[in-house]
């Protein structure tokens, strides 16, 4: 039984008549070419050159092995070209599944940083909303999520990148007070938040709304806290949004208010399948941790 490597070696002797060529070719000495053709020759049991002088003659025998070493190294060329591409395409990228707002803030700083001391590694950022990334998670296509106030699921691991609190939000024709009671503003229009990814952080804003009988003025839904910052930007209400999406505000638009009735916290985790295998990615998510 012949190795790949063989295969390879006879097939570009005989297609170069030349030991020489195929040592150059391959990248190997013209020794190594000689010893692994006696070693074919003994396996086989056959002569595959006849050697005159510096010319090799190829046998009968040497003739029809070509074809099939032919066919051989040609599939091996293909073999190892998908395997490259595929590589290419995953083992060296870390594919991030994050928020649209996420992605305009934190994560840039993330990668930034990381790229500072690991420069070869590739990043492939899939922007999802709501329930999408919630069920992405877990798809082979993300490997590491970065979301806000994620539920830890039993085949995943998870760290928490950053922790902080939300702030009221209005336009400036507004004229709000830098420190605010939330029935202060039970008249003005408030956008509220319908991803699903601040699914606990805005609940618990609906739940106190409800528990403490504010009845708010809900004129526009938005399912992002970007959008909900770019419609206060143009004059249109308020929100209860993070500390995150209100560090890209525009302050000549907005005025940012301390809420005193109580504290909404968010906090923004990564989480990785437990399973995943990638270097990278573990390599990655360990930098995180730290």
């Amino acid at each position: 039984m012949l190795s790949s490597k063989q295969i390879e070696i006879f097939y570009e002797v005989y297609k170069n008549s030349s030991m020489t060529a195929a040592a150059e070719k391959l990248e190997i000495s013209q020794p190594s070419i000689s010893k692994t053709l006696k070693n074919i020759e003994e396996n086989l049991g056959f002569k595959l050159f006849l050697r005159k002088g510096k010319r090799l003659t190829p046998t009968h025998e040497a003739g029809e092995l070509y074809e099939h070493a032919s066919i051989v190294t040609n599939q091996l060329k293909n073999f190892n070209y998908i395997a490259n591409t595929y590589k290419s395409r995953s083992l060296d990228f870390i594919n991030i599944g994050t928020t649209p707002s996420l992605a305009e803030t934190i994560v840039p700083k993330i990668i930034k940083e990381y790229k500072k001391i690991n420069p070869d590694i590739r990043f492939n950022l899939i922007n999802l909303n709501s329930i999408d990334l919630i069920e992405d998670r877990y798809k082979p296509d993300i490997d590491i999520t970065i979301c806000f106030n994620a539920k830890l699921q039993g085949n995943t691991k998870s760290t928490t990148l950053k922790k902080g609190k939300h702030f009221l939000v209005s336009s400036k024709k507004y004229k709000l007070k830098e420190k605010i009671y939330l029935n202060e503003i039970t008249h003005l229009p408030y956008i509220e938040i319908t991803n699903l990814l601040s699914l606990y952080s805005e609940s618990s804003i609906m739940n106190y709304f409800l528990q403490n009988n504010l009845t708010m003025n809900f004129s526009i839904k938005s399912d992002s806290y970007s959008s909900a910052l770019s419609i206060i930007n143009e004059g249109m209400g308020v929100s209860i949004l993070d500390e995150n999406t209100i560090s890209r505000a525009n302050l000549d638009l907005v005025n940012i208010s301390d809420i005193q009735d109580t504290e909404f916290e968010y906090k923004i985790s990564a989480l990785m399948k437990k399973e995943i295998i990638k270097k990278e990615c573990n390599d990655f998510f360990n930098y995180l941790c730290d």
